[in-house]
């Protein structure tokens, strides 16, 4: 595959970017996302294209980071039963109160595709396919933020 890096600058192309990160994933997914709500990974062709990553085998991973995970665990019923069905393949974590300072959010895959949100709160960012060299300080970031975070199980039943 030929590496390219596209530019995008709102929320349309943004979601564009986000779809083909994920759908280039044959290996590993990782997201770090304030809340998810942006992402729309709730949405049933998210949900679809998820299951199917994850069906593919054992070896797939599902890694996100999350500064607040409130809202997947209130309203996004459906990622939270992927989840749950692929506890084995999926693991959420929270940041802890000294990394919630930041404001930029990535979907990586493979090592090699990448989404790049710059700010949370303005649509600005790059798309990467097939550059392991342009993805990579972002996955050794992953790496880093994914160390210091705290394990979390949104949707786990809690009580008796």
């Amino acid at each position: 595959m030929t590496e390219t890096m596209t530019l995008f600058d709102n929320e349309v192309d943004y979601r564009t970017a986000a779809d083909l990160t994920l759908a280039a994933a044959k290996r590993e997914i990782r997201i770090f996302d304030r809340d998810l709500e942006r992402l729309e990974l709730d949405a049933r062709a998210h949900i679809s294209l998820l299951s199917s990553f994850l069906a593919g085998g054992r070896d797939r991973h599902l890694r996100i980071v999350l500064h607040d995970t409130g809202p997947l665990e209130r309203h996004q019923a459906r990622l939270v039963t992927l989840i749950r069905q692929h506890t084995h393949t999926v693991e959420v974590r929270r940041t802890p109160e000294h990394l919630r300072h930041l404001t930029d959010s990535w979907i990586l895959a493979d090592q090699k595709y990448g989404t790049i949100r710059f700010h949370d709160d303005h649509a600005r960012g790059k798309s990467i396919a097939g550059s392991a060299a342009e993805v990579r300080p972002w996955w050794q970031r992953f790496d880093e933020v994914w160390e210091a975070s705290e394990v979390c199980s949104p949707g786990a039943a809690t009580g008796l």
